[in-house]
């Protein structure tokens, strides 16, 4: 018997989907949507069973994550209903279904926990810095030594193998409620074979939002933002992990570092910008309704890259202690961007889209054996 919450299209609206219940059901947004497949009517369907409170089966359907709000369903929606807004109201519901700690359901429904969890995450990061930092030199800008490599590169094993189990156990929730289990299994050959051809491709190209018929410059803002910090965390987790563990002898090229580290922290901040200001006039619809979480996660994202290009600027000055001021603000964004929207937020969503589409594909297998 299906579970009911009555309650259910009312936390979807407190979520961002504020008109949805002029919906009369009629499907126009169904109609038009360029990503609707034989089998599957979202967001019409969607819509209903949160309407009728069915959370299970709303749970379990996996389409919210292929829209990428394009808003053609919200631009021709006979009742205003803004479908497209629904879309992403879903999403971060279904964020907080996934979350095996329950944290992100209290960071989405509370503002004052949301202030709360970056206020206390940057005030910790302060103190650890003031702790284990090195010497303050002055004469010169030693960062290497006010922020020591070992402590730096521990720092991150410790932080981003927090991160990783719990994003890695959320996913593993996502596939069980999305994949139920039957008599019918799944060839280990087809989990192995859809995800060589699925998470890689959607992951780094997110291809279904020219697809959907998204505006060209909405898309290059996900690319700028996405491969900015994909650059960022690579070029982080290699000089500041890795490489002080496995092979500490060896010392990558400042100014390859320098160009690389700036070249991404530009992309950074011209995105974040962009995303900004779009959410400030609300021209476009998909920056019509922001969430509480949407603000913070651009904001700091923002304010981390602005700090991050600083810290090299000022190192390259030679400006010792405005270096190792701005390097200490700078981890202090970068703590609560990481710890708050990795897991439990807006940055989650990358990793539940191509996974999404992978389970969708493992579904189909599993009803077609």
């Amino acid at each position: 018997m299906a579970k009911i919450n009555p309650n259910l299209i009312k936390e979807i609206k407190k979520l961002g989907a504020h008109d949805i219940s002029l919906c009369f059901n009629c499907g126009n947004c169904t109609a038009i949507c360029p990503l609707v497949e034989s089998g599957s009517e979202f967001p019409r369907r969607l819509i209903r069973y949160a309407a009728l409170g069915f959370k299970d089966k709303l749970a379990s359907h996996l389409e919210a994550w292929i829209c990428y709000y394009c808003g053609e369903c919200s631009d021709t929606c006979p009742r205003q209903a803004d479908p497209g807004s629904f879309m992403m109201a879903l999403r971060r519901y279904l964020t907080t279904v996934y979350d095996c700690t329950g944290f992100s359901r209290a960071l989405y429904f509370s503002k004052k926990i949301e202030i709360f969890s970056v206020a206390i995450l940057m005030l910790i990061t302060a103190i650890i810095v003031y702790l284990l930092k090195g010497p303050v030199i002055l004469t010169s800008t030693e960062l290497h030594i006010f922020a020591p490599p070992p402590v730096v590169a521990w720092a991150n094993v410790v932080v981003f193998s927090v991160l990783s189990i719990i994003l890695i156990i959320n996913i593993y929730r996502m596939y069980k409620i999305s994949v139920p289990s039957s008599k019918s299994k799944i060839p280990l050959s087809a989990y192995i074979t859809e995800f060589i051809k699925t998470i890689p491709v959607h992951f780094f190209t997110q291809r279904y939002m020219i697809k959907c018929g998204t505006k060209i410059g909405y898309y290059i803002v996900h690319l700028l933002l996405f491969y900015g910090y994909a650059v960022i965390f690579l070029h982080h987790i290699t000089r500041h992990m890795l490489i002080p563990l496995i092979a500490p002898t060896i010392h990558p090229s400042e100014l390859v570092s320098r160009i690389v580290g700036i070249s991404a922290f530009c992309a950074l901040i011209l995105g974040s910008s962009i995303a900004i200001y779009g959410r400030i006039v609300k021209k476009q619809v998909y920056w019509k309704y922001s969430h509480p979480t949407d603000w913070m996660f651009i904001i700091l994202l923002w304010l981390t890259s602005i700090t991050g290009l600083l810290t090299d600027v000022f190192k390259y000055l030679n400006f010792p202690l405005p270096t190792y001021i701005t390097f200490t603000v700078h981890l202090m964004f970068v703590v609560p961007l990481l710890c708050l929207e990795v897991p439990f937020a807006k940055w989650s969503h990358l990793a539940y889209r191509p996974f999404a589409i992978y389970f969708q594909r493992l579904k189909e297998i599993k009803s077609s054996e």
